[in-house]
C-alpha cells in the first residue's frame, strides 16, 4: 500500500514539474530588436497597421496607443516618449505610457504626432500619425 502512494506521489510530482518546465519555456519566448512602433487608435494596442492618418476639429479628441515589434511580428515592451506639432497637444494617460490623449488646439495642415522610443543600443525608432486639423463649425 505504501508503495503505492510513493508511485502516485512520484508520477504527480513528474507531472507537475513537466508542466512548470513547459510554461516557463513558452513564456520565455525570444523577441528580436524593436524595429517599428504602431500607433492604433483607442486605448488598446490592435493588430494590423494602425493608423496613418487623423482628421480632428478645434477641441476633439483621440486617444492612441503605441505598440513596439520586432521584424518578425513579435511585441517589444516599450515606454515610448510622446512629440507632437503646435497645433495639438498630446498628453499620456497616467500609469499607461504607451497611451496617449492627443487634442486638437488650433486649426492646420498638415499636423503631426509621433511616440519615440530608443533601444538599449542607443536605436531611436519612431513611430507617427500625419493629419488635419479642421476649424470648429
Amino acid at each position: 500500500m505504501k508503495t503505492n502512494k510513493h508511485i502516485i506521489l512520484s508520477v504527480i510530482s513528474a507531472a507537475t514539474l513537466m508542466t512548470l518546465l513547459t510554461f516557463t519555456v513558452h513564456s520565455q519566448t525570444k523577441t528580436g530588436p524593436l524595429t517599428q512602433i504602431i500607433i492604433y487608435k483607442g486605448e488598446v494596442a490592435g493588430t494590423g497597421t494602425g493608423i496613418n492618418a487623423f482628421k480632428l476639429m478645434v477641441g476633439e479628441e483621440i486617444t492612441v496607443t503605441a505598440k513596439g515589434i520586432d521584424k518578425e511580428g513579435n511585441d517589444v515592451p516599450i515606454w515610448p516618449t510622446w512629440k507632437s506639432d503646435k497645433e495639438l497637444s498630446i498628453r499620456v494617460v497616467e500609469g499607461r505610457s504607451k497611451t496617449a490623449i492627443v487634442k486638437a488646439l488650433k486649426e492646420g495642415a498638415p499636423a503631426y504626432f509621433s511616440a519615440v522610443y530608443i533601444t538599449d543600443d542607443g536605436k531611436k525608432v519612431t513611430g507617427g500619425v500625419m493629419g488635419e486639423i479642421k476649424p470648429k463649425k
